[in-house]
């Protein structure tokens, strides 16, 4: 392969381009596009061989994790996974952001900011002397406004960021000085300070690093946060490294990181990570779920139990014939035994939904909520109602417990007539083909708001991440009116409306709530927070 490498994230004379970025549907195709513009090198650096960061660090001061997966991107505006954010959090900051173990944002980059009593104004106030990475100078008011705006689509051209509706409502982000700003929006945002701020939309990124870099700002992003981004080597691992300086404008919350570096490890593969942290190949991991009691039974190791917003479940594409019938749906519903999927899939060690969203969310989860269980006989009688049996492909893709799932499934919905034969789709085809899905399942990562829930099943999602491809004037209409209503008492009244459709049109079956385990030798000290993408915040681990 080619050797081509992006450019060194250093400031240059050169006139700056707009910045130039993929969608996130062509991000995913596999790849084909960023290849290109890297020219299929294996290796992307940053700031490695640079002395902003200081020299290597040894292995006493290096912490090593798992990622799920390896990433594709590091831009904010085009995150695919929670390991991308967790690449991310140690790179750039956020006005505010949350602590470990707290609900409640805290300033980060920010040194004030005072909200307008009807929420149409943000007034913010920047600490001073924040450096970016890369010797691109320091952290203004300009460059949040080039964040924030990039991602809502207010910069020319539109990036047509992913999280785009995470600021339905901006208008601009006004300059009011070299420090200060005002956040202007047409219409309060009820989510600004619960997921926007403090999650990947609201990252501040260098507006000259991103301008000048173009393409490669998604392999090399420059923040300010207290590690700088080195290299990714594909399929092999992400390595940031200490900023020096950083604790002279850390904000108040923020010790001292401990590490000199951190490297972030993909390992697709459960029984390959077990292994890499029973060796201390890894400091911590997620492990599997069938490894979980072994772990806690070695005074050697601990594991770390994190209940998430995260939810899976089984989805019928509504617009498919063999679908389309609410009746055939209902009839797959009742067939379906999750209890025995998440015994099978995940050894008891997560929790059972019953609807989207889960019990830990501040607003909308829904107490009474149906809780099917499986009926064989009524479901034949009902599939029969609708015309009887059929053909019906069950869509997966390389996940912890799709298989199990899929075949315990495919065992439940013989006996009432339904052939299922499962097709598993590598990287992520099954997004790809999502229009012609029949039955499939899913997992989506979440964030501390509702509508970071319900906003992927609106008509706006159909085609791309709306994978039943279901469409509820109602749903949008309740979905739109809550992101501006503040009111957190109605606004959880209308999370509930929403998914009481999504029951009453049988368009999911709900499986779990994802639990994630770590495990670690005992005197690493994780630092988990549950609200954002990533959760947790490698560099305020301890040891």
């Amino acid at each position: 392969m080619g050797s081509q490498k992006p450019k060194i994230a250093q400031r240059a004379a050169a006139t700056a381009d707009l910045p130039t970025t993929w969608s996130r549907r062509d991000l995913f195709r596999g790849s084909g596009l960023l290849l290109a513009a890297i020219g299929g090198s294996q290796i992307l650096s940053g700031c490695d061989g640079g002395d902003t960061a200081g020299g290597g660090g040894g292995a006493d001061d290096t912490l090593t994790l798992r990622l799920m997966k390896d990433i594709e991107t590091l831009d904010p505006a085009f995150l695919t996974s929670g390991d991308e954010d967790a690449v991310l959090i140690c790179v750039a900051q956020n006005l505010v952001t949350y602590r470990a173990g707290s609900d409640e944002p805290v300033n980060d980059l920010a040194e004030e900011i005072t909200s307008s009593d009807d929420g149409l104004t943000h007034e913010f106030t920047l600490r001073e002397g924040v450096r970016f990475h890369g010797g691109y100078g320091e952290v203004t008011a300009e460059d949040v406004k080039y964040s924030f705006e990039r991602i809502a689509g207010l910069t020319k051209p539109d990036i047509e960021s992913t999280y785009k509706g995470d600021w339905k409502t901006l208008e601009e982000v006004e300059v009011t000085g070299k420090y200060t700003g005002v956040i202007k929006l047409s219409e309060p945002f009820a989510p600004l300070f619960h997921t926007t701020l403090p999650g990947n939309a609201g990252a501040v990124i260098s507006k000259a690093a991103a301008e000048e870099l173009g393409d490669d700002f998604a392999t090399n992003p420059i923040g300010s946060g207290p590690f700088e981004f080195v290299r990714w080597e594909r399929g092999r691992s992400v390595l940031v490294r200490r900023f020096d300086n950083w604790q002279d404008w850390a904000p108040d919350w923020a010790g001292e990181p401990q590490w000199r570096e951190i490297e972030f490890r993909p390992i697709s593969d459960d029984n390959s990570a077990d292994i890499a942290v029973e060796t201390g190949d890894l400091d911590i991991g997620q492990v599997a779920y069938s490894s979980t009691k072994r772990f806690k039974s070695d005074d050697a190791f601990e594991v770390t139990t994190q209940p998430t917003l995260d939810y899976a479940w089984i989805g019928f594409n509504v617009t498919h014939p063999k679908l389309s019938d609410v009746r055939v749906r209902r009839a797959i519903r009742q067939a379906l035994d999750v209890e025995s999927m998440l015994a099978a899939a995940f050894d008891g060690e997560t929790r059972r939904a019953h609807a989207l969203i889960s019990p830990d969310m501040p607003i909308g989860h829904w107490e009474d909520a149906p809780r099917h269980q499986p009926d064989q006989q009524a479901a034949k009688q009902q599939l029969d109602q609708a015309g009887g049996g059929f053909d019906m492909e069950f869509g997966i893709r390389d996940e912890p417990g799709s298989d199990a799932i899929a075949e315990i499934a495919q065992q439940n919905l013989a006996p009432i007539g339904i052939n299922v034969s499962i097709k598993k789709y590598p990287g992520d085809q099954l997004h790809e083909q999502v229009k012609s899905l029949q039955m499939f399942y899913e997992s989506f990562s979440n964030q501390a708001d509702p509508s970071w829930a319900t906003v992927w099943f609106t008509s706006d999602q159909v085609g791309d991440w709306n994978f039943m491809s279901w469409s509820n004037k109602e749903f949008d209409r309740l979905h739109d009116e809550a992101l501006v209503e503040l009111d957190e008492d109605k606004r959880h009244e209308m999370y509930i409306e929403m998914q009481e459709l999504m029951d009453e049109e049988a368009v999911a079956h709900w499986v779990m709530y994802r639990t994630n385990h770590y495990a670690h030798s005992s005197d690493l000290e994780p630092s988990l927070i549950t609200q954002r993408y990533a959760k947790y915040r490698a560099w305020t681990f301890t040891a």
